[in-house]
């Protein structure tokens, strides 16, 4: 009966080996062993001579001698760990030393393996194929890392070239909803479209700009222009930007602000925090709800303090919900997670500034978010509204 067999060559065959032995006939012996294993080898006759052969013969293994006069095989290993590439070559180290701080010596130099002499050839090789194979698992799951990271980086570069390519458009539209806007000959009919439709233009801007920084504090982190200012005359003006939208959904805004109270931070940034937090609450909040606004100052630095009175935020969900693409959405009476980046966004900007952000239960229903940021303190009266 024909049979037909099929060969397949190792992975190992004709690797480069690098004999590092003071020993003559060591060397011959070892060489004779390599290349019946059909390996191709260099030899060398002490740590100097093996550094010298590094670049020209790029090894792929080394076989190192531990007792050589001049530079022994620890600091000739230290070396060769130093050297570019030099981390990954696989080392085993061979001596005839039956002390076992030896072999403890041997590994704190992050040689591979550890072979005693006589070294036998049937060891010799299995060692050698165990190390050529691991070394070689090694260069495919760091080949397949490194691809997985570039691909990443270019989806996040495409991601971030459309985002970035959305706010001229969007730029445009405000624009035009602004000159539509103040036409004196507007019918009446016009005026709640035209602001539905600013109200979501808006929205749009801020999303676009969140995705945008985000992905840059991410890389660089976040550019900060810090300033003195007052949030009682930060606060109206960013409660006039939602407040179409809180009657159209039949909720109601209001704030609390101690006088004269200043945040040192970046005002355009604390400014969109804020708004990113009213967003929010108006969001998961019910008709005929409340959205509250309470600013001041506490022991640990300057706070804001967002209260609604929507379902509340699990607590098994108040740490992960800062997290990229996680957000709170209410089908029926179940929550449930989905993407989002609002309150991503806003602990970059917490953090950013030496502060935190949490979320908190908002007795007797809903939650309060909490943003504290290092303060300016002085006389302070409260003002309400």
């Amino acid at each position: 009966m024909d049979s037909t067999a099929i060969y397949t060559r190792r992975a190992d065959f004709g690797a480069r080996i690098l004999v590092v032995d003071d020993d003559a006939i060591a060397r011959r012996s070892l060489r004779a062993m390599l290349e019946r294993g059909h390996y191709q080898v260099e030899t060398a006759g002490g740590g100097e001579e093996a550094l010298e052969l590094l670049t020209a013969f790029r090894p792929e293994l080394v076989l190192l001698d531990i007792l050589m006069p001049g530079m022994d095989g620890l600091e000739t290993c230290r070396r060769i760990r130093a050297m570019p590439g030099g981390e990954v070559l696989p080392i085993i180290f061979l001596t005839a030393d039956e002390r076992p701080e030896t072999h403890a010596d041997a590994f704190k130099a992050k040689g591979d393996d550890f072979l005693r002499k006589p070294v036998f050839p049937t060891e010799l090789i299995v060692r050698i194929r165990s190390l050529m194979r691991l070394k070689r698992l090694q260069s495919e799951i760091q080949a397949e890392r490194d691809a997985l990271i570039d691909a990443q980086k270019q989806r996040e570069q495409l991601f971030e070239f459309i985002v970035h390519d959305l706010k001229n458009p969007l730029a445009t539209i405000q624009v035009g909803l602004d000159l539509l806007s103040d036409r004196a000959d507007n019918p009446p009919s016009l005026q709640v479209p035209l602001r539905r439709i600013r109200e979501t233009a808006q929205g749009m801007a801020r999303m676009v700009q969140n995705i945008l920084d985000i992905g840059r504090a991410e890389q660089m982190g976040l550019e900060l222009h810090r300033t003195k200012f007052c949030l009682c005359d930060l606060i109206p003006g960013l409660l006039r930007e939602v407040e179409y939208r809180a009657q159209r959904l039949n909720q109601t805004l209001s704030w609390e602000c101690e006088q004269g109270v200043l945040m040192e931070a970046d005002q355009e940034l604390m400014g969109r925090v804020i708004l990113n937090l009213l967003d929010n609450a108006l969001k998961y909040s019910p008709p005929g709800g409340r959205t509250q606004i309470e600013a001041g100052v506490n022991e640990h630095g300057t706070y804001v303090r967002v209260r609604d009175e929507g379902q509340g935020v699990p607590e098994h969900m108040r740490g992960a919900i800062f997290d990229k693409f996680t957000r709170l959405e209410e089908e029926g009476s179940r929550v449930r997670s989905s993407s989002g980046l609002g309150l991503t966004f806003c602990q970059l900007v917490a953090e950013a500034h030496g502060g935190r952000i949490w979320v908190e239960e908002n007795a007797p229903k809903g939650s309060v978010f909490i943003v504290e940021v290092p303060a300016f303190t002085g006389h302070r009266t409260p003002v309400f509204s």
